[in-house]
């Protein structure tokens, strides 16, 4: 077990389940990349405890209101290897808000699936659970299981959104 699982639990068996989850819903993400991975947490003080930690792995961090609340995406100095020769270096972690209880654990994954999302939209708009609207620079098209687990497609990476919405990303020290 390497230090950021210790931190995040098992994110190889987490992206492992929703990919074969996607293939058998009909959405293959071969050849895209990934953008990140999301964890929450269910208490402010377990989002400061991680947040502090994750950011001991990082080159880059940013932390900045959105939504109502505190969300940090933090950039591993290391990218995390996952199945099928995917890899990640990102992981958003947004603070609880007391409107939306969700437990604590890995809940979904960001895939860059670029220009050709409306496309991707229209292809798989059976098996899809819908489109978000973060806003101008952030509308992914997301699928949650059963498990309450979801894959979310972007047409740009999180941290290209985070750059657009004008949020300074900071270098972190290791």
């Amino acid at each position: 077990m390497n230090d950021i699982e210790k931190i995040i639990g098992d994110y190889q068996s987490f992206f492992s389940d929703l990919l074969h989850r996607m293939k058998k819903s009909g959405i293959s993400i071969a050849g895209m990349t990934m953008s990140h991975l999301l964890y929450r947490t269910v208490t402010i003080p377990e989002y400061e405890k991680l947040r502090d930690q994750l950011k001991n792995y990082c080159r880059e961090f940013v932390e900045t209101q959105f939504n109502g609340r505190a969300v940090s995406i933090l950039i591993l100095e290391k990218p995390l290897l996952l199945e099928d020769g995917f890899t990640v270096s990102m992981i958003e972690l947004p603070a609880p808000r007391s409107v939306h209880m969700y437990p604590s654990g890995l809940e979904s994954i960001g895939v860059i699936v670029g220009k050709q999302l409306p496309e991707f939209i229209n292809q798989h708009d059976t098996v899809l659970t819908g489109v978000k609207n973060h806003g101008q620079h952030c509308q992914p098209a997301f699928i949650t299981f059963d498990n309450d687990k979801t894959s979310k497609f972007y047409d740009i990476s999180l941290r290209e959104i985070v750059i657009r919405q004008g949020w300074e990303i900071e270098k972190v020290a290791i």
